[in-house]
Parts: C-alpha cells; sequence; structure tokens
C-alpha cells in the first residue's frame, strides 16, 4: 500500500511539470524529463546477458556512451559468429586431414596437444575460439571488439584459402 502512495505522488510530483514539445517535434521523440532510473551502467556479466534482456542499443540521448554492455545482438553478430565457428572447424578438419598426408604442424603447442590425440586437439581448439568469442561478442559495441571480430574472421577466412590452395595442390 505504502508503494502505491509513494508512486501516486510520484506522478503527481511528474504530471505537475508541464512538458513543451514545439510544434514541428513529434511528442514520442521528446526528451524524457523524468529521474534516471539507471544508477550504473550495464555490467559486462549479468543475468541479462544470457536469460531475456531488452537493452540492444547504447541508449537513447545522444549524449549516452555508445561502448557500453547490451543484453540482445543483433542477427549480423550472428552470422559473424556462426562463420567464424565453422571456419574454426574446417580449419581443425584441413588440420587433420594435412597431417594425416605427411604434412607437419608448425606450431610447438598445437603439435604437443596433437600428439595426445586428434579429439584433445579438436577440443582445445573449440573452447578456445568458443571463449575468445563469447567475450567479443557480449563486448561487441566496443571498437577493440569489433576490431578483434574482424581480425578474428579475417585471419581464418585468409587461412581457410591457404587450406583450399594446399588442397587443390595435395589432392
Amino acid at each position: 500500500m505504502r508503494l502505491s502512495v509513494s508512486y501516486s505522488l510520484h506522478v503527481t510530483a511528474l504530471a505537475s511539470q508541464p512538458l513543451v514539445v514545439p510544434q514541428d517535434q513529434d511528442p514520442a521523440s521528446a526528451p524524457y524529463r523524468g529521474p534516471d532510473r539507471r544508477r550504473r551502467p550495464t555490467p559486462f556479466l549479468s543475468r541479462y546477458t544470457f536469460f531475456g534482456g531488452r537493452r540492444s542499443q547504447a541508449g537513447r540521448r545522444s549524449e549516452d556512451e555508445r561502448e557500453v554492455f547490451v543484453d540482445v545482438h543483433g542477427s549480423w553478430l550472428f552470422l559473424v559468429v556462426v562463420a567464424i565457428v565453422a571456419l574454426n572447424f574446417l580449419d581443425a578438419f584441413f588440420t587433420i586431414y594435412f597431417l594425416s598426408h605427411g604434412g607437419q604442424e608448425l606450431n610447438p603447442l598445437v603439435d604437443a596437444v596433437l600428439r595426445v590425440g586428434i579429439w584433445p586437439f579438436v577440443a582445445l581448439k573449440s573452447v578456445g575460439i568458443g571463449i575468445c568469442v563469447a567475450v567479443l561478442t557480449v563486448a561487441k559495441n566496443f571498437k577493440t571488439a569489433k576490431f578483434g571480430l574482424g581480425v578474428v574472421l579475417g585471419g581464418y577466412t585468409v587461412l581457410l584459402g591457404w587450406h583450399l590452395w594446399l588442397f587443390a595442390h595435395v589432392a
């Protein structure tokens, strides 16, 4: 009951302040004059990151920061992430294929994992790129994350081209 009384007083206090909208401006696009309900920006990880958030943009006002965390990600980002994961699996496939046809792994860390077995190699490669892409996805509005996604996608695309060139010459 006390909540409804304070709410009524709050609405009455806001209603007493006139909102002047110029004739040529749509009332729906008028600036909000109420109290700012956000005490702090959206955190890097929150319950809304994985389960039903609604924030898909940085903010409504022009002075809002553009580099913020959001809860909802667009379809372009989904396509980039799917492409990176697919290219990662193609890289693993071609690596195993070339090694089975007499190739040699030049990366000593990857070579050590491959000596353990093929499935540990694929698992470690998948988990590693999965964590990297997850972090870059959560931070997608930051310039460095956008750059990182572009570098990873571009790098895997060039690597796939190299694998296809080698495949054409091996087969």
